[in-house]
């Protein structure tokens, strides 16, 4: 119950999430009496982390050329006196 005092979901909802993170193996749950601590299963979230690492470089190299691209065509039309168009 004091799981879910701190967020507006039920215990019920709280629990189904975390059989969610359990079967996707990011956390793991032991046992203490009545209780079912739960902890942080650090690899899989690593790999996570390493896979998404790759597309965050892709996606900022991208990101920077666009931004190198906007940069030469503004100075374009600024260096021949046009006024930069509006979408309306």
């Amino acid at each position: 119950m004091e799981l879910a005092e701190p967020f507006a979901m039920t215990q019920p909802a709280i629990s189904k999430h975390l059989r969610v993170l359990e079967r996707a193996g990011l956390i793991a749950r032991g046992r203490d009496a009545q209780r079912r601590p739960r902890r942080l299963e650090a690899q899989p979230l690593a790999e996570a982390t390493a896979w998404l690492e790759g597309y965050r470089q892709f996606w900022e190299g991208r990101f920077q050329n666009l931004d190198a691209l906007l940069d030469a065509l503004n100075t374009k039309e600024k260096k021949h006196g046009r006024k930069r168009r509006t979408k309306r």
